[in-house]
């Protein structure tokens, strides 16, 4: 599973008539006990004369006094409305419009362990979104001052800079002290035992620039493991970091026509270095997870072991990291903003892995344009973060793969370069503070000359999608291709530029043509006739292809079958598996590998055996389109070819059959599973396979 982080954006369009100035918290966690005690001044100002400021802090934490800057006690309410976080509070004298206003909240309490916030023996994090300090404004950029007190050991951190001397004293201590340098977007903190990991706090990666950059990574890696993967993930995590601020903070060149290697000089324009500290977080918890915060990152402990593995979640990390710019120095104005942060950042994440691993890239477009149109009810991307509401594959599709192929799709209506520019333009204008889509394509139609309503009511307030196609015409020059590019399903101002690979016997040749209403005619001199033409070769845009719409068909089909497997009537479920191979018989959706998985369980649990085998030795040959999808199915098609070998008395066969499955290295072996016709608990595919050689 893959979490980045999002603060809180404020819930109302209006601006907040309270802003959060500074924050001095102390906070000692008993970690045994999930029990926090704090206390937390926090300074305001308000818009207007105000006798009352509300806050919020997490219902669950017991407030045991407030007071103002002159000591005295202050009346207080919550909420009535059950779960709520919110707090009114009386001031002892009505503040005068803009008056500075200091609060001190002394409160302590136990909070629920949830997947992303949790205060436990293995380790803390705690989110603004989990509201553990009093705030008036999640994502508000504030001056703070955090001093965290951790059992003995144990190592915390903070945005900010540490202030109290060597580290190693501290973690022998237990007392961190953390000062910001400038305001930051977050108040976020973790925490976890060292005696489980061990950190390099002088690991730094130099990148000759004129002047030179310097970007420090720290990395806090779990003990006992394999430290060529602490290094190798520092190295990456350096480039990764250097990439991203290049591609959003690099000053244009003054020279539009220099080579790529002269822009690559360019310099920053707003910072010269950056740092980020990794930590490790998610005690338990296996996959992809992680969660950005200004100048920090937690991952969970497969990251730092797995990164490096072909196919594994390459997008992750470059997605994170792109989070330390958006949305935690540029903040969302509004929840619905949303596609300014994770869109965005998997828009950038695709952006690097196009520069150092073109296979991965094209993957991860070719999933995205799949898997992007599968929700029966599609979503707006206007919804923003509210979309993590909904079911996870409803958001990822949505908010990540969908609002990736916009921002490629915006590359194609004003092309790359002044999306570049927009993006670094916008992050100069705001960054340190909140920013609106509104602001975003208001910097977009100032550098592309182009009113571009249409382009942001169609494809972030709307849920159509495009029809695109193209029409060859009968030309009677065979060197000359006529045609017309047909654009269906969206409104009449639509303007993109769709391309095509023309093949010929004097070669390939690439062009592409701007539309204009529905249909756009064209035409184009060969050296020689053409044989083959395709559109949208490069999928650069979101509109309906057939892998999306068989994905969708053979989805629907998919979850009968997992509805009749549990009636029991694998002859049904069979007969769909096949009906769904049917509809896509040349694999466009490359989903032929789990389909002929799944048959294959449905035969082996009716008793035919011989079937079985054979479903599962294809589902050894095919592939999917993502690593660990492939290597998941491949790994149990082992299994069940050994448990087949094992039922018909072939124990050399099944031993064989396991070995040869247990040479792999994938995550995919570790993934935990339960299978309906064992299930007693959660296993992994190396764990059955150890199974099978066990006498």
């Amino acid at each position: 599973m893959l979490f980045a982080s999002v603060s809180q954006a404020r819930a109302d369009a209006e601006p907040q008539k309270v802003r959060a100035e500074k924050y001095e918290i102390e906070v000692r966690f008993e970690p045994e006990k999930s029990f926090l005690h704090a206390k937390a001044t926090l300074t305001v100002r308000a818009e207007q004369k105000t006798e009352t400021i509300e806050v919020e802090l997490n219902p669950r934490l017991n407030i045991l006094q407030i007071s103002d800057a002159q000591g005295r006690k202050l009346e207080f309410r919550r909420s009535g409305r059950l779960g709520s976080p919110k707090l009114q509070v009386w001031l002892a004298e009505a503040a005068a419009a803009e008056q500075e206003v200091k609060l001190t909240f002394v409160y302590e309490g136990t909070l629920l362990r949830g997947p992303l916030d949790y205060i436990t023996k293995d380790g803390i994090l705690l989110r603004d979104e989990s509201r553990w300090y009093p705030a008036v404004d999640l994502s508000g950029f504030t001056q703070n001052k955090i001093q965290v007190f951790v059992p003995p050991h144990w190592r915390a951190v903070t945005g900010g800079v540490q202030r109290n001397g060597d580290d190693d004293q501290s973690v022998m201590s237990g007392i961190f002290h953390f000062a910001t340098t400038k305001p930051i977007s977050s108040r976020a903190l973790a925490a976890y035992p060292e005696g489980l990991s061990t950190c390099d706090s002088s690991v730094s990666s130099a990148f000759t620039t004129v002047p030179p950059i310097k970007i420090r990574v720290d990395i806090c890696s779990l003990k006992h493991k394999n430290d060529r993967n602490s290094a190798s993930l520092v190295n990456k995590l350096a480039r990764l970091l250097f990439a991203n601020a290049q591609m959003i903070e690099a000053k244009q060149t003054e020279n539009p026509t220099a080579d790529q290697s002269e822009r690559n000089q360019q310099l920053l324009s707003v910072k010269s270095g950056r740092s980020l500290r990794v930590v490790p977080g998610f005690p338990g918890q296996g996959g992809a997870i992680g969660y950005s915060a200004p100048g920090f990152m937690v991952v969970s402990e497969d990251v730092i072991k797995y990164h490096d593995y072909p196919g594994w979640s390459p997008e992750f990390l470059p997605h994170e990291i792109a989070h330390q710019w958006f949305p935690h120095e540029v903040t969302l104005a509004r929840s619905e903003d949303g596609w300014l942060a994770e869109s965005l950042a998997e828009y950038l994440a695709w952006r690097y892995l196009q520069e150092k691993d073109g296979e991965q890239a094209r993957r991860m477009v070719q999933r995205a344009m799949r898997d992007a149109l599968a929700p029966e009810l599609p979503r707006p991307l206007a919804l923003g973060v509210q979309l993590f509401r909904e079911p996870w594959e409803v958001a990822h599709a949505t908010l990540y793969q969908r609002g990736l192929l916009v921002w490629r799709i915006l590359e194609t209506v004003i092309d790359r370069e002044r999306v570049d520019r927009a993006l670094r333009e916008y992050y100069k204008r705001f960054a340190g503070k909140s920013a609106s889509i509104a602001d975003f394509r208001k910097i977009c139609e100032e550098i592309s000359g182009r009113e571009l309503g249409w382009f942001f009511e169609y494809f972030i307030n709307g849920t159509q999608i495009p029809e695109i196609s193209l029409r060859r015409l009968t030309s009677d020059a065979p060197n000359i291709l006529l045609g017309e590019i047909v654009v269906k399903n969206v409104p009449a101002d639509f303007q993109v530029r769709v391309g095509m690979r023309v093949q010929t016997s004097a070669g390939p040749v690439s062009h592409s043509v701007a539309t204009r209403g529905e249909v756009t005619p064209f035409a184009l001199n060969l050296a020689a006739p053409a044989t083959l033409v395709t559109l949208d070769p490069d999928l650069r845009l979101l509109r309906w292809t057939e892998a999306a719409r068989r994905n969708r068909e053979q989805a629907k089909l998919l979850g009968q079958v997992s509805e009749l497997e549990d009636s029991g009537e694998f002859s049904q479920a069979i007969e769909l598996c096949r009906q769904a191979i049917a509809l896509d018989p040349d694999d466009v959706a490359a989903h032929q590998q789990q389909i002929r998985f799944v048959m294959g369980r449905m035969l082996y649990r009716a008793g035919k055996l011989a079937e079985a085998k054979r479903e599962f030795g294809s589902a050894l040959e095919l592939a999917s389109l993502g690593a660990m999808e492939t290597d998941f199915y491949r790994a149990w098609a082992h299994v069940y070819r050994a448990r087949i070998a094992k039922r018909l008395g072939q124990i050399a066969t099944a031993q064989k059959e396991a070995r040869t499955a247990l040479e792999s290295k994938s995550r995919a072996m570790e993934t935990k599973i339960v299978w309906p016709e064992t299930p007693r608990r959660e296993m992994t595919a190396r764990e059955a396979l150890r199974a099978i050689l066990r006498p």
